[in-house]
Order: structure tokens, then sequence, then C-alpha cells
């Protein structure tokens, strides 16, 4: 094999692919356009009329033309060159097999090129293949489905980058032109052709590294399937040591020779020293009674005989609660102080525990009594925050404000002077809304936050209030941020009626 085969991660094996189809990219780009560049023509000649018709029957066409570049790769991966010459020899009997089935049935297969080997180069049929194909999708599948996605996005991404290769190279004014033709001109005939000729492009750059990517996953997938990996190493193994083979049999047969000479004729000392350990066993058996006797002799040595009494104070317990070695192991714990240390340690624990409890019960109490309504004194406590002092830079404090609101407002639409009329229309709402009604406004609130603040706290303010501000609201949006005028009668209309609402001055 021309590739080094082992088991990879599933977009390590697409890189191979693609790295295959780098090293064999001149044969797969020769033979893709001798088979499908007439075909592209002839589409295109029948159904000049009709170019996205055409686009889509030759981009229905693609199954059969992927089997172009796998049929060159699965044979360069073992070492065999495939030329343009033999793939035009070899047409129908590369493109024919499942020609209806890969046009109907399997055409929106998006694991399209994982699946591709398993039709053209096993070549099973019916319940074979599926089982075949539903062995092959437990592992990478999902990596194939993502194959096809990324190379659907990059033919699109080369067939508009066409489009910008070719507006660099031209003049502004004849790519202006250019771009109105390409894309309002309908009644010009060779718009249709030249957007399909970028399609043919796209597909011509893209489509190949598509099969060799599902190519790769498949091939990746049969060696953890099958072991090829190891298979390629005992093969090499072999071929390594075929030169050596018959010298190697002969010198094993020799060593089998000389084996079979040398137990046909034991040797003279084995008999003399088997004779010899017989006479010794017969020799060293005693009696039980001599046996008995000896050991009462050694029992009754010194170095069996001695004895010491040992006295002391230790702890009395008994037996089943600890055992001698959990005694030895807490005695030693003992020596250097730990189980003190470690008795102190769980009495402070348990002290700081009980004080936290204590504490977590008294603040408890304490925000119960000071937050809840009528749980001490009968009334609950209400915590007083600062008013803010503008809205999104608008000042709204009562000092700001004129005497008389709605008639200043009106003296600076008439003097021309729109956005400062508004803002203080608004800003005035805001402030009676904050510093008369109690609407409680953050400093941090935009425009659609006091909308909201203002309908859920909708029993403060009467219905024809709210409907007033969300007016004024949004001719202060039109005019503020996107610099549209109100009319006149509207203008008219929110001066003449602000103080309806919002109580004539401040």
């Amino acid at each position: 094999m021309t590739a080094q085969v082992r088991p990879r991660p599933a977009w390590e094996a697409v890189d191979l692919g693609f790295m295959m189809l780098q090293r064999w990219y001149r044969p797969v780009l020769l033979s893709w356009l001798v088979i499908t560049l007439p075909v592209f023509v002839v589409i295109n000649y029948f159904l000049y009329t009709s170019p996205v018709w055409a686009a889509l029957v030759f981009w229905w066409l693609l199954p059969i033309f992927d089997r172009i570049p796998l049929h060159i790769l699965s044979r360069a991966l073992f070492g065999e060159v495939v030329t343009a010459k033999s793939i035009l020899k070899d047409w129908a009997r590369i493109l024919l097999p499942h020609f209806i089935k890969s046009l109907t049935i399997y055409r929106l297969d998006f694991a399209r090129s994982y699946n591709l080997p398993v039709w053209q180069l096993e070549k099973l049929r019916g319940g074979a293949r599926a089982e075949r194909a539903r062995v092959l999708k437990k592992m990478h599948y999902s990596s194939a489905v993502g194959l096809s996605f990324m190379c659907l996005a990059m033919e699109f991404i080369v067939f508009v980058s066409l489009f910008g290769l070719i507006m660099m190279f031209m003049p502004e004014y004849y790519a202006g032109q250019m771009a109105k033709t390409l894309f309002e001109g309908h009644n010009v005939w060779w718009v249709g052709p030249l957007l399909n000729l970028f399609l043919y492009i796209s597909m011509l750059v893209i489509e190949p590294f598509y099969v060799a990517g599902g190519f790769s996953l498949y091939i990746n997938r049969r060696t953890e399937l099958e072991g090829w990996d190891i298979e390629i190493v005992f093969r090499q193994l072999a071929q390594r040591i075929k030169g050596t083979a018959k010298a190697a049999v002969l010198v094993l047969a020799c060593m089998i020779g000389m084996q079979l000479v040398t137990l046909s004729q034991p040797s003279i000392a084995y008999a003399e020293e088997q004779q010899t350990q017989q006479n010794i066993s017969v020799q060293s058996a005693i009696t039980n009674e001599q046996a008995r006797h000896t050991i009462d002799e050694i029992m009754a040595s010194d170095e069996f005989s001695h004895k010491e009494k040992v006295a002391g104070w230790y702890l009395k317990e008994k037996p089943e609660e600890k055992k001698p070695e959990d005694k030895k192991e807490e005695e030693g714990f003992n020596w250097f102080g730990l189980n003190l240390l470690g008795n102190t340690l769980a009495l402070a624990a348990q002290i700081l525990i009980w004080i936290a409890v204590a504490a977590a019960v008294v603040a408890a109490v304490y925000f119960f009594i000071k937050w809840m309504p009528g749980a001490y004194g009968g009334k609950a406590r209400r915590r007083e925050k600062p008013l803010p002092k503008s809205l999104f830079g608008l000042e709204i404090t009562p000092e700001s404000l004129p005497q008389d609101v709605g008639a200043t407002a009106q003296a600076l639409w008439k003097a021309g002077k729109v956005i400062e009329a508004l803002s203080l229309l608004y800003r005035a709402a805001l402030t009676t809304l904050v510093h008369r009604d109690g609407i409680n406004l953050r400093g941090s609130a935009t425009e659609g936050d006091c909308l909201r603040t203002l309908a859920q706290q909708a029993e403060k303010i009467a219905q024809p209030t709210r409907e007033f501000f969300q007016l004024l609201t949004r001719q202060w949006q039109y005019a503020a941020y996107a610099h549209r005028r109100p009319e006149e009668q509207v203008m008219q209309q929110l001066c003449q009626t602000w103080g309806e609402h919002f109580g004539g001055g401040k």
C-alpha cells in the first residue's frame, strides 16, 4: 500500500484522504474533465433557456461522477496507476452499476462519499450491502455527514469568490454594469451559462476532495474492523525472513538429529547418580522412636529453654473491641500527640458549627422582623431608595423643568428645535412619573424598560396617560435615534395635551 494504514481519529482520516488527492490530483482532475465536461456542455446547450434546470440536472448527476475519483484513488492506494484513457475505456463498468438507485433513493444520502465504496468497490447487493453499510456507519457516520456539509459550504465559497475574482480585474464602471447584468439582466443569453460555469468550476475543485475524504473514512473503518495494519506488519515480517527460511530449517533439522542421538544413548554417569541417591535414601531412613529422641534433645538445649517475665501497666480492653494491630497503631499515634490533636480539632469544629447555626437563626429572625410586612408592630418597613437624577442622559429633576412644559415645548418646536422640544416633553413626563406618581425607575433603565415598568404598575397610572406616554416615547425615539421629525399634527397634540396627563406644570 502506498499510504501508512493504521487506526486514526475520524478527521485525521479525512485529512489523509485530502493528502492522497493532492498526491494524485492530476489524473483525477483530467479524468473528471474528460467525462463531465462534455456532459456539462450538452446539458447547457439543450437547456440554455432554463439555466436553473441545467444546473439542477448536472448537480443531480454528481453521484455518478463521484465514481471517477473513487476508482482512481482506490487503485492508486494499492500502487496501480489509472489514466484518463483507461477511464474512457471502462466507463460503462465504472458508471453504470446501481445507476438508477444512485439517482433516486440514495441521491440525498448525507454520507454518500462514505457509503459509495460499499456500492462500487465491494459490489454488494441487497441485504448484504445494507448490513455492510450498517456496520460501517456505527463509528464515522457523523463525521461523514459533517464532511458533506463542509464541502457544500466550500463549493458555495468558491462559487461566490469567482464573482469577486472577475470584479477585481475589471474597471469600476464595467464592474458595476457586469453586476447589474448578472443580477438583473434576465434577457441576456450568456448570464445563465456563465453562472453554471462558475458552479461547474466550484464542483471541479471541491468534489474530488469530498470523495477522497469519504474514501479515507471507509479505509479507516475497515482498518479498525479487520486489522489491516496488523496484517501488513505480518506480511512485512514474512518478507523479511523469507531469505533465511531455508537456513533456519536446516539448522533446526540438525538440532533435532543431535537430540535424538543423545536420547538413544543414556549416560553412565546418570545411572551411577541414580544408584547413589537410592543408597543414601536407604541409609538415612530412621524409626519414629529415634526421631522423637532427637527432637527432645534439641528442645532441651539453652536456645529453646530461655524464659522471661515482663510486667507493666496497660489499659484494660476487651479483645473484641480492639484488635492488637489497631491498638499498636493507636499507641503509635499517641507517641506524637496526634490523637489529642484530632480530638481537639473535632471539638473546635463542632463548636463552630453550632455558632454558625445560631448566627443563621439570629439573622433569619432579624430580617424577618425588618422586612416582612406585619411581622413586628403590624407595619412593614420600607427601604428608602434614592431617586434617579437622570435617565439615558436626560435630567429628570423637578428643578430643571420650566413653569409651563407644554407651552415651552411648543415654542421650541416653532423655533425649529425638534430634539429640544421632544426632549423637554419626554424628560418632564419621566420626572412626573418618578417624583409625583412614585414609579420606581432605575438609573440604568432604557426607554423600553420605562414602558414595561409603566405597564406593570398600571394601577397607579390611568390608561389614557399610558397611551400618551407610549406615543411620546415612540416620537422621541424616532427623532433622537432615526432623525425623523414628527408630523405637525402629532407634535401639536403632544404639546397641548401634555398638561392633561401630567398636571400642567411642575
